[in-house]
């Protein structure tokens, strides 16, 4: 399940609380104070309209391939380099204490923006089709309406309800409030803090 991979994969790297169950032994409650780190061969597919678990990521691109051409004396080579690779690691050591945090290396720049797509689509949407600003308002159903048409564009199935889209996009962008003003005798739901653009991209001016 993996909402709720994301959902523990943020909680950890969020420093909050964990229960851990023990064999034999009665559960504790802690925090882990650890990294987690994951190797994969494509991109996870791990949702997460608030974004906040890509931001919590450092991406590394290896491009290289050693598949059918391994090395097996690397080992022994690297042995003898032992001094060397010390020293590397306590300069890298020190350069991080200096710094006090990790920074992503410009060859993930574009991993990071396919990972905020896979894992947020709303903030996709927003980015493609919307303004975002105080000054800015759209009905409710008229963004929804939007949203649909741009899910059927980019091929994604499941577009939700208006309901499931209300509560993304509020995570996507937390500054998102709603309101019910009155135009004509009517009141309809509207969405204050965003707004649909109209200088669309041309490949979606066709859709919209």
């Amino acid at each position: 399940d993996s909402a709720i991979i994301t959902e523990r994969l943020l909680s950890i790297s969020g420093e909050d609380a964990q229960t851990i169950d023990r064999k034999h032994l009665s559960p504790i409650t802690c925090k882990l104070s650890t990294r987690l780190m994951i190797l994969t061969n494509e991109l996870p597919r791990l949702t997460d309209a608030s974004g906040a678990f890509v931001g919590r990521l450092i991406l590394l691109r290896l491009a290289e391939s050693f598949f059918g051409r391994e090395d097996h004396g690397l080992t022994e080579r690297l042995s003898a380099e032992r001094p060397g690779i010390l020293g590397w690691a306590i300069e890298g050591w020190r350069r991080l204490r200096e710094r006090g945090r990790f920074v992503q290396p410009e060859s993930g720049g574009e991993l990071i923006e396919s990972m905020h797509d896979l894992s947020s689509p709303h903030r996709q949407f927003i980015d493609d089709c919307c303004l975002v600003g105080p000054s800015y308002k759209v009905k409710v159903q008229e963004l929804f309406a939007a949203w649909r048409r741009w899910c059927d564009m980019t091929g994604r199935i499941n577009a939700g309800t208006e309901q499931t889209f209300g509560r993304d996009l509020r995570a996507a962008l937390p500054s998102l409030r709603v309101s019910r003003p009155q135009q004509d005798g009517d009141r309809h739901r509207v969405y204050e803090g965003i707004g649909l653009r109209r200088d669309l991209p041309p490949e979606l001016r066709e859709q919209f």
